[in-house]
């Protein structure tokens, strides 16, 4: 009778390989769905958190603003000067933060874009407060209605695209991790089928 030594060496190799070879392509693919969490969806999910953070503080700018023409409270305009000065604050640490975490798709366009309207806005802002201690407070509010009120829309505007685009990009994210998920799984019945196989043929050999 022919001994089965070979016939089971031969198995013992084919399995080896196949497990050897579907443990490489699962390390790829986890390798490649780690990156792409840490690349796109984490950074896109803080870098958002912190456009929020710089659309929240262009509201407060705006309520203040709004404050500020309609004249009900018995305070010049200056009053409101520390107010601006913390907003400026925290928009200053905000954006930042959001540069460092900003996703690969932000063109340096838009950065620019951004950073230079603020610098306007906040230029502006103190034009308008250097009016209002010069003694003059029917320019200043008419700056404010000109020039800071528009500038803050657009700002707004502006930051509104940048979230839309994180939300955009993040559901790409998610789809193309869904894709390696169902891939990955696709092929664990197949390494699992081809293994059976091997097993099963080296067993008649």
């Amino acid at each position: 009778m022919r001994s089965p030594t070979a016939g089971l060496f031969l198995g013992l190799i084919i399995t080896l390989a196949a497990v050897v070879a579907y443990s490489w392509y699962t390390t790829q693919q986890i390798a490649g769905l780690r990156a792409l969490q840490n690349n796109i969806a984490d950074r896109n999910r803080k870098d958002s958190l912190q456009l929020l953070r710089i659309q929240n503080d262009l509201n407060s700018v705006a309520l203040a603003m709004r404050d500020m023409l309609d004249n009900d409270e018995p305070y010049p305009l200056t009053a409101w000067s520390a107010q601006f000065q913390r907003i400026r604050s925290d928009l200053d640490t905000a954006l930042e933060v959001e540069e460092e975490l900003a996703p690969t798709h932000r063109t340096p366009e838009q950065r620019q874009y951004l950073q230079q309207s603020l610098a306007q806005f906040w230029d502006a802002v103190d034009r308008t407060f250097a009016l209002a201690q010069n003694g003059k407070p029917d320019e200043a509010r008419n700056q404010i209605r000109l020039t800071l009120q528009a500038r803050q829309a657009a700002l707004s505007t502006a930051v509104a695209r940048l979230l839309v685009q994180n939300n955009a990009s993040e559901e790409q994210a998610n789809l193309q991790i869904r894709q390696i998920y169902d891939r990955v799984q696709r092929q664990v019945y197949l390494f699992l089928g081809a293994t059976l196989a091997a097993i099963l043929l080296t067993a008649f050999i």
